[in-house]
């Protein structure tokens, strides 16, 4: 909220500094961000009388004026021509400064002398009118006084920090009386009594409220015979100091009043609504409004709107419609002032984007009491500026009879609340001083609050003890350490356990990335899960910010594939990633009870591994990548009797996808992604993704690390090649080398496959590194050779040869 200094004097006179205010509000629980000039110091600039214009000799375009500026009168060449003789202007003198160090000197123009320069707004850094159109003064300005005082740039702006619950500061009139506490000023309601005239309002425009729970009160006024055009300066300059772009003199008085009492208004152009009549309704399937921007948008059905009796006009509380927009031809104004449910109205804006000073004033609730003040004080100006006639009575429609919450507040519970001891007198003083009526049932009793209309946020007795504090001093309140028991945080053992696994990928080269637990249900489909697929059983969110996270995601992949194709996009082709998160599982849906929330790993790598460089050859990431990823980490959790098994997944490549299992028990998957389902991603390489159930990982690794002695006795080695069908996988081979050396068998390592020339069609060669040792003695030949010819009968009874 942006506060002039200048205009809160208006109705309010502090008595103190704008920086000095500026502290209390601060102190008193409101920040104030910063306090600033409106505009920059003009050096040089000063009001300028134009006493004579005429043609340049040289150039057609261009005028000669002659500007008194009270100690001289200074010859200049000008290009704009929308001044006259008479008018007050800002001329800058030879040496003057303007803003972006524009040092203004005096020049031969086309053979005729200018001493100086006529500025136009935008050369004083106002938003107004054109670039060639000089700015025209008020004639009130003295001749020769600085520009920048006439125009107000020396006035301190206040940037209010406020709270979500202070919205009856959205308002000059409500920052007047939060300043009357701070100061004991007394607040100064501006002129709200305008003439009338008839007709009665009555028989011109018919209004019609019909959800009465998203419009609890809705008012309007006609003001006829108004005169469109552009507003005075003054109200120019206040408009910009609020932030706000003047267009026209309706418009600008109803941003004005509104930026006063924070009530928002609308002006419809009376002429252009059909069968003179409003009706407030909820949107009708398949309706359509083009909104101020020129947008058509279609309109929900919950959706507030202000229609015409046939079709609607407007968007409650957020936007107008373009059909009854006001231009430069409107000369009858139905003004609008409303209290819409604030929760309706955040919907709205949020759904169509379109968020306004007006849409967050309701959204946060306004004055109910204020939208007759602001009628007035709209019809008041509309006569004054724009040469209007207001027509007699308003229509007031809804809730009339607004009575202030009361709240029982116990000056001796405030104290408890607080660890004060405020006497009862200066309550009741800090809680009038705040506009709030206290009155005491009986002599020993509690205190009886009457709240003011435009404090919503205050309704709990809690509430009354904050405002009590804030504005006795949060530097009184005794500064004291905190008490309470010390209790020992360790990490969980699942915690630990997810430690692990971040610092054993990332030493492994792998990052980590972090997404929503929201994703777009699109995305199952892309992953082209069956509809009987418990995954696709998302759960929606109620509100979510937009289609991209309109459920709760089921699986990890979605969202590690976008970072993919978001990184691809970017030329990082090489990438290796992983992600530890939540996914959401439901049985039914509609949702009968809480979700299963259940912790998942998941990883991914595509492109170059390791990243191409002088001394390590790379090669293409691919499912060995990930599985020795898996084994490494396996490992270091200390988990035994792991198996990849052929397995399917709907996104994976048909032969190139493993069902990882422990002990008997399901983990993951591991797989490359189907070449398909990459190109629905956007993703144009391969990538190779696993997603592991890191709660039952946990359940099964053990967090304390074991160590094993050193070998005491040496180890007997042998190489084994054999010749095999490929139906036959290495781990049957493993387990059988094992079984047949009887004990003996410490270590099998795989460290030869061969498919090709000399090898049978549908079978392969694999040569394996068998290490014997025993831990109590040494082995000897005998026994090394026996349980090799153990091993190979074991292997001849699955099929297999021997090579060579």
């Amino acid at each position: 909220m942006r506060v002039s200094y200048d205009w809160l004097s208006d109705y309010i006179d502090p008595g103190i500094s704008a920086k000095e205010l500026a502290e209390r509000f601060t102190l008193s629980g409101i920040e104030v961000g910063a306090v600033e000039r409106f505009g920059p110091e003009l050096p040089g600039v000063v009001v300028g009388r134009v006493t004579a214009k005429k043609p340049h000799p040289g150039r057609s375009n261009l005028l000669l004026l002659d500007a008194d500026i009270g100690d001289k009168i200074l010859s200049i060449v000008c290009g704009a021509k929308n001044m006259e003789t008479g008018d007050k202007v800002a001329v800058a003198k030879p040496g003057a400064v303007l803003p972006g160090s524009r040092l203004i000197e005096e020049a031969v123009l086309y053979g005729v002398s200018s001493a100086g320069m006529v500025c136009s707004a935008r050369e004083l850094e106002l938003d107004l009118g054109r670039e060639d159109e000089i700015l025209i003064l008020d004639q009130s300005a003295v001749v020769g006084e600085p520009v920048d005082r006439v125009l107000g740039f020396d006035d301190p702006i206040l940037h209010l920090e406020l709270t979500p619950n202070r919205a009856d500061c959205l308002s000059m009139i409500g920052v007047a009386h939060e300043v009357a506490a701070l100061t004991g000023a007394e607040v100064k309601l501006p002129p709200l009594t305008t003439p009338e005239a008839e007709p009665d309002i009555n028989d011109v425009i018919k209004i019609t409220v019909v959800d009465n729970d998203l419009c609890p009160r809705y008012t309007a006024r006609v003001v006829r015979e108004v005169i469109i055009g552009k507003s005075p300066l003054w109200m120019q300059l206040r408009l910009l100091k609020a932030g706000i772009r003047p267009i026209s003199n309706v418009v600008d008085i109803t941003n004005y009043v509104m930026w006063e009492f924070g009530q928002p208004l609308h002006a419809f152009d009376l002429g252009l609504l059909k069968n003179n009549e409003i009706v407030v309704r909820r949107a009708k399937e398949n309706e359509v409004l083009v909104t101020l921007d020129g947008t058509e948008r279609k309109l929900d059905p919950e959706a507030l709107v202000i229609a015409d009796g046939r079709v609607p006009v407007g968007l409650a509380g957020v936007m107008g419609g373009e059909d009854t927009e006001i231009t430069d031809s409107t000369s009858e104004v139905l003004i609008e002032a409303a209290n819409f449910n604030p929760t309706s109205i955040r919907l709205t804006a949020r759904r169509y984007n379109l968020p306004s000073e007006a849409s967050q004033r309701f959204e946060k609730g306004v004055n109910p009491e204020a939208a007759i003040w602001a009628q007035n004080r709209t019809a008041l100006l509309l006569c004054d500026l724009a040469g209007g006639k207001v027509l007699k009575g308003i229509i007031d429609q809804g809730e009339t009879d607004l009575q202030p919450k009361r709240i029982l507040v116990d000056p001796k519970r405030v104290n408890k609340i607080l660890g004060l001891s405020i006497p009862d007198s200066e309550i009741r003083l800090i809680l009038t001083s705040l506009g709030f009526g206290v009155s005491r049932l009986d002599d020993n009793g509690p205190l009886e609050v009457a709240v003011p209309l435009r404090r919503a946020d205050v309704s709990l007795e809690e509430d009354i003890a904050e405002e009590v504090v804030r504005l006795y001093g949060y530097d009184k309140v005794p500064a004291s350490l905190p008490r309470g028991e010390l209790l020992e945080n360790r990490e969980s053992i699942e915690e630990r356990l997810y430690k692990e696994v971040r610092i054993n990928l990332t030493a492994g080269g792998y990052y980590e990335c972090i997404n929503y637990s929201f994703i777009n249900p699109v995305n199952l489909v892309q992953l082209r899960l069956p509809p009987d697929d418990l995954r696709m059983r998302a759960i929606p969110v109620r509100n979510p910010f937009s289609e991209e996270q309109a459920v709760m995601r089921t699986t990890l992949l979605p969202g590690i594939l976008k970072v993919i194709q978001h990184n691809l996009s970017h030329r990082e082709l090489n990438q290796m990633l992983f992600e530890i998160g939540s996914v959401y599982e439901t049985g039914s849906l509609p949702m009968m009870e809480l979700p299963d929330e259940k912790v998942m790993l998941a990883i991914a790598a595509t492109g170059l591994i390791p990243e191409p460089n002088w001394i390590v050859p790379s090669g293409d990431s691919d499912f060995f990548t990930l599985k020795g990823a898996l084994e490494i980490l396996f490992s270091r959790l200390q988990i035994e009797n792991i198996e990849f098994k052929p397995g399917a997944e709907p996104f994976s490549h048909p032969t190139r996808c493993a069902v990882i299992s422990a002990g008997g028990e399901e983990l993951g998957f591991l797989g490359q992604l189907h070449p398909e389902v990459a190109e629905a991603w956007d993703i144009g390489q391969n990538v190779t993704v696993c997603e592991i159930d890191l709660s039952t990982l946990v359940r099964l690794a053990s967090p304390v690390p074991r160590v094993a002695p050193l070998p005491r006795y040496p180890a007997a080695r042998r190489d084994l090649a054999l010749v095999v069908s490929r139906e036959i996988s290495a781990l049957q081979l493993e387990r059988a080398i094992v079984e047949g050396g009887g004990g003996l068998v410490s270590q099998v390592k795989l460290f030869d496959l061969y498919e090709g020339r000399q090898i049978p069609e549908g079978k392969r060669s694999l040569a394996y590194s068998i290490t014997f040792r025993l831990e109590e003695r040494t082995l000897t030949d005998a026994e090394v050779n026996q349980a090799m010819d153990n091993i190979e009968k074991a292997l001849f009874d699955l099929g297999a040869v021997l090579r060579g």
